[in-house]
């Protein structure tokens, strides 16, 4: 596989991921963008490093707390919002609906409902406040970790799970990714949790996303039947909480 052809597989995770748009050549098939999911986590790492680098030109003229609750807007405007839509819509389904087919009917209605609301508010809140928690000396380290590990995860949960619906877009990679590819994610997870810079706070982060990520998948497929796209961006919103909640453990 040459440069180039590499360079294509991160651009299309790139733009698949992020609101970065770059023209790749088309026809861009099924295979490309599973072959993309390897470069996932390296977008991780882009949105970390973008992280840290908002995170000390603002250092030097706002007080900590703001500039964490700034980069919690950042990662979000950086991503499309992407992830937090299907952790609005995983809400709206899963406590709304009763029966399997009720919670993908509700999960594919373009209307975020209460729940929806309610589960952004109190993730976005969490990741806000647990930012703001760890000491200023360490938090832009904290800060690009997430997107890194949530990334992994992602990727590790597509090469488990199974996919809930008969097509959506979730269909080209849930269920149809490599376990070498998850195997590398799983490496690039731990390195995430080492930028946490502390050994008890790296070691919690990697433990509960791993508890987590078990009884995620196991959770979904008892309630679905399987993952579908908004519950794969539930689990890496819900994952970037834990690392920062392991963070801000002292």
């Amino acid at each position: 596989m040459n440069f180039s052809t590499l360079w294509r597989h991160f651009m299309l995770a790139a733009q698949f991921l992020t609101v970065v748009r770059v023209r790749v050549a088309d026809p861009v098939t099924d295979d490309e963008m599973r072959s993309s999911a390897w470069f996932f986590p390296v977008v991780g790492i882009a949105l970390g490093v973008a992280l840290a680098a908002t995170g000390w030109a603002l250092g030097c003229v706002l007080p900590w707390p703001v500039v964490a609750a700034l980069l919690v807007v950042e990662l979000a405007a950086l991503t499309g919002a992407l992830h937090l839509d299907g952790l609005a819509d995983t809400c709206d389904g899963f406590y709304a609906g009763r029966e399997r087919d009720d919670v993908l009917r509700i999960m594919k209605d373009p209307h975020i409902g209460t729940m929806g609301v309610v589960g952004l508010i109190c993730v976005l809140g969490l990741k806000a406040v647990s930012l703001m928690n760890v000491p200023m000396d360490r938090g832009l380290w904290v800060a690009a970790a997430a997107p890194v590990v949530g990334r992994s995860v992602v990727v590790i949960a597509c090469a488990l799970g199974r996919y809930a619906r008969e097509e959506g877009t979730g269909k080209t990679y849930i269920g149809r990714l490599s376990h070498e590819q998850a195997w590398v994610a799983l490496v690039m997870a731990v390195l995430g949790c080492a930028m946490l810079r502390q050994l008890v706070s790296a070691t919690l982060a990697f433990v509960l996303a791993g508890i987590w990520l078990v009884f995620f998948l196991r959770y979904c497929n008892r309630r679905i039947g399987g993952l579908t796209g908004d519950t794969v961006g539930a689990l890496n919103e819900t994952t970037e909480l834990i690392v920062w909640l392991a963070a801000s453990c002292q």
